[in-house]
């Protein structure tokens, strides 16, 4: 079956499934149909666009999926958030440490998953550093990731 990035909000969840794991295997190929379906009406083909684009790791996705992170509701930014941190390429550190250090304007969990991602980039350090001086916020997200690091 051939499948399009409507198929990604289909109310079929088999048929979400199946075309985000079509696209999937595109890898490369999938990124324009994918960072357009970013842009869909429907939350439920942004997030799954989103996680895709994160599976296939391809750079070319980080600023799109930064931008449309930016103001979206949570389950498409937390799906935004952690593509960043799969797709594994140093430009997604600013805007992920921007997350980490939001503090009450974004939900702890969205934070959380930012400062994950950074521990996925390799970028403790960063964390460390949110620790001196940071607000209660900040420093609640930046250790527990921390934390969480020795089993990751």
């Amino acid at each position: 079956m051939t499948y399009t990035t409507n198929d990604l909000g289909h109310p079929n969840l088999q048929i979400r499934i199946e075309a985000a794991a079509a696209f999937r295997a595109q890898g490369r190929n999938a990124l324009p149909s994918l960072i357009t379906a970013l842009g869909s009406p429907e939350d439920e083909s942004r997030f799954r666009a989103a996680a895709t684009l994160g599976y296939i790791g391809d750079p070319a996705a980080i600023p799109p999926l930064v931008e449309t992170g930016r103001g979206a509701g949570y389950e498409v930014k937390l799906n935004c958030v952690w593509a960043l941190g799969q797709i594994g390429d140093a430009q997604a550190i600013p805007p992920l440490l921007e997350i980490v250090h939001a503090e009450d304007s974004e939900s702890p969990d969205i934070r959380y998953a930012a400062a994950l991602a950074l521990v996925r980039l390799g970028r403790t350090e960063d964390l460390h550093r949110a620790l001196e001086n940071a607000s209660e916020p900040t420093y609640r997200v930046a250790h527990a990731a921390l934390s969480a690091s020795r089993f990751l």
